[in-house]
Parts: structure tokens; C-alpha cells; sequence
């Protein structure tokens, strides 16, 4: 095991043990489980099927683990991935989906042109493809900073894009309504017991057909800007747990 692989691999545990009741972002998910590495043999069948891999993924898959713990929900086992093509824009023709952002979204490895090696987000139903790690070994160690640091992952979307903050406005704008009070204007106590009817899975996130990983309407977990969001108000009485929980990526179930 190269010195490099050594010391992601206790990185890792390091974080798993500070963070035992699993509260950081995509913990409950990944769990801080590192998948086996995959096999020479593995390895080969899914360079067949999608093209060779940047040094630094092949690495981490045959030396680290072949997914779980890592960024957001966690690295998918990069055997069970298939390639997508690219958004309209993008400098890469074709991508491998390495994780679940939240919402739908996805980051993806990047396998050939001017791109190759990055990591992008693919947002398709924002419309948004952009980059956001020089490299699959940049994103690793990103995430390990931050979350040992308590720090927040990048939302890599714009606050109020995602259909929870819409529904959520679209909630406290009846609530508004209904107890006469002017658009925008709830606030204190009245915002407290509008919040506190929202319980535990109240609010659903269902993806759109252009997410790939998901079907048209399936439940998905929240991203970033979407968990950001809930906790900025829990101390007005929005239960951290009101978002329901979504279904896995199509590569786990």
C-alpha cells in the first residue's frame, strides 16, 4: 500500500471516530465504510466497459476501496457504474457518476477531452454542468478537510434553485395567508408554530427525469444548499428530519 493510500485510509477512520452518531453531511449514508479494492481482474472488466481510468482513481480503487466513504453520500462502488454522455457545453464526451450530490445531482469523473481527470457537477435539471475538483483525488482530500474541520461540503449550486426552498416559501406564504399577515412579514412565535406543523418527513424531494442515476419523480436525499437551508431554521421549530429520506442510486440498489 502506497504511503499516500496509508494515509487516507486512517484519515478516514480518524473522521469516522469523531463523528460516532453520524450528524456530518452524507455520514448516515456512507457510514465511514470503505468498499473492498477492486480486483486486477475487476478492474479490467470496468476499464472494458468504460475506457480507461485517470492514474489516480485506478489507484484509489485497487490500493483504498472501490467506494463508500468519501464526499457527500459517498464514492458509488466504481465497478457498478455505467458512462453517461455529456451535457450540451461540456469539454468531455463521456463521464462516470462517482457520487450522489443530493437532489438529483451527481459528480462525475470526467474520461476524456480537455476535462479528463476533473470532477464535474451534473445538475441536468438546472442546467448546470461545471467543474468542481481539479481531480477524484482533490475531491477525497476536500472532504476530508472539511468535514474534520466541521466545516460545510460546497453546495455548488445557487441558494433557492432546488424545489424545497420553493415549496418551503410557497408553505410560509399560506401561513402568512392564512393568519393575515403581509407577504414576507412571518416572523417569531407565528413562524415557530407555522415550522412546527412540518414534522418529521414532511417534505418530499422528488428528482426529474433528466437525473440520471434516478427515475422521474423517485424521492432523493437533499443536497447541500437544501440541508443548509433546514438548518438555518431549525432553531425557529423546522425539524432537521423534515425532508423524508430518498431512495439509493440506481448503482446500489
Amino acid at each position: 500500500m502506497s504511503e499516500l493510500a496509508a494515509t487516507l485510509r486512517n484519515a478516514v477512520r480518524a473522521l469516522a471516530d469523531a463523528d460516532r452518531s453520524l450528524r456530518r453531511f452524507g455520514a448516515a449514508h456512507h457510514r465511514y465504510a470503505l468498499a473492498p479494492p477492486l480486483t486486477a481482474a475487476q478492474l479490467a472488466a470496468l476499464e472494458a466497459r468504460v475506457g480507461a481510468l485517470p492514474d489516480d482513481v485506478r489507484a484509489f480503487a485497487t490500493e483504498i476501496a472501490a467506494g463508500g466513504a468519501g464526499p457527500y453520500y459517498g464514492i458509488v462502488p466504481i465497478d457498478r457504474g455505467e458512462a453517461l454522455a455529456a451535457p450540451r457545453g461540456a469539454p468531455w464526451a463521456r463521464g462516470l457518476p462517482i457520487a450522489h450530490l443530493g437532489c438529483g445531482y451527481l459528480a462525475v469523473l470526467a474520461l476524456d477531452g480537455a476535462a479528463r481527470g476533473e470532477i464535474w457537477i451534473d445538475a441536468r435539471a438546472l442546467a448546470i454542468c461545471a467543474p468542481i475538483a481539479p481531480s477524484f483525488t482533490a475531491f477525497v482530500v476536500d472532504w476530508i478537510d472539511r468535514v474534520a474541520h466541521a466545516r460545510w461540503l460546497d453546495a455548488h449550486v445557487p441558494p433557492g434553485v432546488c424545489p424545497l426552498a420553493a415549496a418551503l416559501s410557497g408553505f410560509l406564504a399560506h401561513c402568512e395567508a392564512e393568519r393575515g399577515l403581509a407577504a414576507g412579514t412571518i416572523a417569531g412565535a407565528d413562524l415557530r408554530a407555522a415550522l412546527a406543523r412540518l414534522g418529521p418527513g414532511a417534505i418530499e424531494i422528488a428528482a426529474t427525469g433528466a437525473a440520471p442515476w434516478f427515475a422521474d419523480g423517485e424521492r432523493v436525499d437533499p443536497c447541500v444548499a437544501c440541508a443548509q437551508l433546514v438548518d438555518s431554521l431549525a432553531d425557529a421549530g423546522l425539524a432537521r428530519e423534515v425532508v423524508a429520506p430518498g431512495l439509493p442510486p440506481a448503482p446500489l440498489r
